[in-house]
């Protein structure tokens, strides 16, 4: 157990992806990054935990608070006396699980899948720190699509930004402009939704000086090719 102060607590985002770092400078935290692979492997929280994963209507393995959770906790195992945050994004459109596409064939699959229709996307976080049992959250966003042409879809694909992102696109950059609506948080879609961030490091001590509103103009600002009409909630 750790006796130390919760705003002196190294934090560690345990992910490699760019677009969540962004969003946690906005916020003004100071942290580090620790990659974990342990996403890949099928295990599962201890049953104690299971009360605490919300629920989703979706395979366990694909469940991304449990891929969270399989990525946090190996590095929280390494380092006991930070805090760690998780956090996995998935697309879903009908009973449709799309992760990130395997080649470009399977990301034409997804977004002729997911054109001139609405899909959810859900992002599961879990938060580590001493002294804490860990923290789940599920945030879920609605995205309408607008209808693509064959050619509009390719061309995205060929751009190369598909490839990394889950549901085969990345509304912070070219794909802003496929994207018509999104119902709740904006942040979310992107991979770690603001306000939930506050609450969750709030929740173990750690207060950010700054609001969602604010991070969230600031993050906006830094993202020039963001559409200014696709929702305004962090």
């Amino acid at each position: 157990m750790s006796d130390k102060n919760p705003s002196t607590l190294q934090i560690i985002l345990a992910s490699q992806s760019p677009r969540r770092a962004a969003i946690l400078q906005a916020l003004g935290v100071t942290y580090t990054v620790s990659v974990s692979d342990a996403e890949e492997v099928s295990h599962f929280p201890p049953i104690p935990l299971h009360d605490r994963i919300p629920a989703l209507a979706i395979a366990a393995d694909d469940h991304p608070a449990v891929r969270a959770w399989r990525k946090g906790n190996h590095i929280a195992l390494q380092y006991p006396e930070s805090v760690v945050l998780a956090a996995d994004t998935i697309v879903v459109c009908d009973t449709h699980v799309l992760n990130k596409p395997v080649d470009a064939t399977d990301a034409l699959r997804m977004l002729s899948l997911l054109a001139g229709r609405i899909h959810d996307v859900y992002t599961g976080m879990v938060l580590f720190a001493p002294t804490h049992e860990p923290i789940f959250w599920v945030e879920a966003s609605r995205v309408s699509m607008r209808e693509l042409t064959t050619d509009e879809m390719q061309r995205y694909v060929d751009s190369g930004e598909p490839m990394d992102k889950a549901g085969s696109y990345g509304i912070q950059g070219i794909a802003g402009s496929l994207v018509s609506s999104v119902t709740g948080s904006f942040t979310n879609v992107v991979g770690l939704p603001l306000g939930a961030t506050i609450s969750m490091l709030g929740t173990v001590g750690i207060d950010v000086s700054t609001t969602a509103a604010e991070a969230y103009s600031s993050w906006r600002a830094a993202h020039p090719l963001l559409r200014t009409n696709l929702g305004n909630q962090p």
